[in-house]
């Protein structure tokens, strides 16, 4: 079986288009290189959702219905990721956990807040998150 994923260069800081080889139960970051598994969804624009990926869209919090959510994608081949939850029609990826959204050119308005997450630039919730 053909499993998708994506490499970043922590080096580099850039993603690795050189092919990578390792087998199955082998450590997922090598030679400062991490590996990105594809979930085998795609966001409402048809772009692929990979471990790491930030998406934003409406997620059911039960008894208060469905609202606005940002969250970082932490899925793996045990636990799933709880795709039950997210109204996928919804689910945009607006970054990742190296190319943050609050990183680009105008992500903040005249007020200093976030324009993905309306946090203020010193409260990011991105900033140093990482996917173990």
């Amino acid at each position: 079986m053909i499993t998708k994923f994506r490499v970043w260069d922590e080096k580099y800081n850039c993603w690795d288009k050189e092919p990578i080889l390792f087998y199955p139960g082998e450590e997922v970051k090598k030679q400062g290189r991490v590996i990105q598994w594809y979930t085998g969804k795609d966001d409402k624009t048809g772009k692929e959702i990979y471990q790491g990926d930030i998406i934003q869209g409406q997620f059911d919090f039960g008894p208060a219905g469905f609202m606005e959510h940002l969250s970082v994608v932490k899925w793996d081949n045990d636990d799933g990721y709880q795709w039950n939850y997210w109204d996928l029609s919804t689910v945009e990826v607006v970054g990742n956990i190296f190319e943050l959204p609050c990183s680009k050119p105008n992500s903040f308005d005249h007020n200093g807040e976030c324009l993905t997450c309306d946090a203020w630039a010193t409260d990011c919730p991105f900033i140093g998150c990482k996917v173990k």
